[in-house]
């Protein structure tokens, strides 16, 4: 499985604040800060200690969605009522079988220079064939 590997794909996801993996073997990997480890970490035991695959809690604003694929257990944490929240089990269950690789390194933007007599930045392109001379 590939849980543990994808680990900083799920916690670069928009809307993500925490990500937990707990491994087959018992070892448990973090990403986002420190505060929310304790949290994650009791939710993974919470779900160890039910019959569920999945499970979500809801701690003041945020929501803690448990879920576990395979032999690897997952647990996240996200503001309630999230956007991701609709994709986040199919999100989690994609990472679980297959290895996304590393995190491509982030590429510079290019800046937005003027060129004069333009009211466009030097990086656009034209909308319209009539716009090319203006």
């Amino acid at each position: 499985m590939s849980l543990c590997s994808n680990i900083d794909h799920l916690a670069i996801a928009q809307g993500i604040d925490g990500v937990a993996v707990e491994s087959p073997l018992g070892d448990r990997d973090y990403r986002g800060p420190e505060s929310w480890r304790p949290i994650l970490d009791r939710s993974l035991n919470l779900l160890a200690m039910t019959s569920e695959l999945t499970i979500r809690l809801v701690i003041g604003k945020h929501t803690v969605v448990v879920q576990k694929e395979g032999e690897e257990t997952v647990a996240v944490v996200l503001p309630t009522g999230h956007a991701i929240a609709k994709s986040l089990r199919r999100m989690i269950r994609r990472m679980a079988k297959k290895d996304r690789g590393p995190l491509p390194a982030p590429q510079p933007q290019p800046s937005s220079v003027a060129v004069p007599g333009t009211a466009r930045p030097a990086t656009s392109s034209p909308t319209f064939p009539w716009d090319v001379g203006r």
